[in-house]
């Protein structure tokens, strides 16, 4: 063959899709079909052909579609949409109104934390370990509410008092949450995307906390969540404005609640003094003291004030938008996968996991698939977990 004959071009490979998968797959993403398209660097007029049967993707295409949705190749071959349901939840906002939709980055860990509470559930049936978490209703007092779950929880004052950091008062909170039996998740949703949400099941109630935030404001969503929980109700709090005073009779008891756990009315006599619990706080710093005494953030600290007679809602108009915000910049080493499962799963999940396999309920191959982390990484696990 001369070296200038062209060489034959391979047959183009066709992935034999279901059209109505893929709608239907579109449509539970949150993306419109004019952002998939120019993720996959097609026409709108080909994504149509695509759902309408009219064409087929080829294979890289639909390599990039599936990962675009975050989606198992194989779902697209069904015959048919699977018949699991869709995710339902409140989408509530402080403001008492809803200002935008759920992003996609939401929906997909929204569909990640109902996939994996599904599992835990029937592993903490098939265990024996079962959730005792308390139930109120939003016409309940948040604060006898909050003392009660506190009472629970067995975290003294001192202890609190005692957390060298932010951080490690996260850590606490928690593992004592977690002790309860609800699984708590640690999720990367980003900084546009909510501060969590929760999740109600009877045998695996779930609260996840977005990552993007700080510390201190990561204590505060955990609590609001839990505010859910204890109310049996589904929530995504889609809009988290600091400044923003809550309006929702649901939204402003679950702060309520969570102020009132963090900082027992004890405590605040104890931080300010009884002198001062006779006036009225009108300065921020006196807030920010508190909060950072208490390892909580700014948002809860005014609340609790403002619960207790000590402050007006003025006060908490004087809190920085950007209160709640992690610091830009510091991006870290990076962690392996064994460290973000730890941390997206909770002390709780990685447990129900060892102990199925313990007991014979699921094999240990079946719990690392699952748990997405390397063999080996499963005996760190065991171990961490009988400590």
């Amino acid at each position: 063959m001369s070296a200038w004959t062209e060489k034959p071009s391979m047959p183009r490979t066709e992935v034999p899709i279901t059209p109505e998968v893929l709608r239907w797959a579109l449509d539970e993403s949150g993306y419109s079909d004019d952002q998939i398209a120019e993720a996959l660097g097609v026409g709108t007029d080909d994504l149509e052909m695509w759902t309408t049967g009219q064409a087929k993707p080829g294979l890289t295409q639909f390599k990039k579609l599936a990962a675009k949705l975050h989606r198992q190749r194989a779902v697209f071959l069904l015959p048919e949409p699977p018949q699991t349901p869709s995710v339902q939840v409140h989408f509530r906002s402080i403001s008492g109104e809803s200002t935008r939709p759920l992003s996609p980055k939401e929906r997909q860990y929204l569909r990640r934390a109902h996939r994996q509470q599904e599992m835990l559930g029937w592993l903490s049936e098939e265990l024996g370990d079962l959730p005792q978490l308390p139930r109120f209703t939003v016409s309940d007092n948040a604060e006898s509410a909050g003392s009660g779950v506190r009472s629970l929880l067995k975290v003294e004052i001192d202890d609190q008092l005692r957390w060298p950091s932010a951080a490690q008062a996260f850590d606490h909170w928690r593992s004592a949450v977690e002790r309860l039996g609800a699984n708590v998740f640690l999720y990367a949703l980003g900084k546009d995307s909510c501060n969590g949400f929760s999740l109600w099941h009877p045998l695996a109630p779930l609260i996840a906390v977005s990552s993007a935030w700080r510390e201190e404001a990561r204590i505060f969503t955990l609590f609001h969540e839990l505010g859910h929980l204890v109310t049996r109700s589904d929530s995504a709090c889609i809009e988290r404005r600091v400044n923003a005073r809550p309006k929702d009779p649901v939204e402003r008891w679950c702060e309520l609640f969570a102020a009132s756990v963090l900082l027992p009315r004890a405590a605040v006599e104890r931080f300010l003094g009884s002198d001062a619990m006779r006036t009225r706080v009108t300065d921020l710093g006196i807030a920010s003291g508190l909060a950072t005494r208490a390892r909580i953030s700014l948002r809860a600290a005014t609340i609790r004030l403002i619960e207790l007679g000590l402050a007006d809602w003025d006060l908490y108009d004087q809190i920085p938008p950007l209160a709640d915000k992690k610091p830009e910049g510091g991006g870290g080493t990076g962690r392996n996968r064994l460290a973000i499962r730890e941390d997206e799963f909770g002390a709780r999940g990685t447990r129900l996991f060892v102990e199925g396999v313990k007991q014979e309920v699921i094999s240990r191959s079946q719990a690392v698939s699952y748990l997405d982390i390397p063999d080996e990484a499963f005996d760190h696990l065991a171990a961490v977990s009988s400590e």
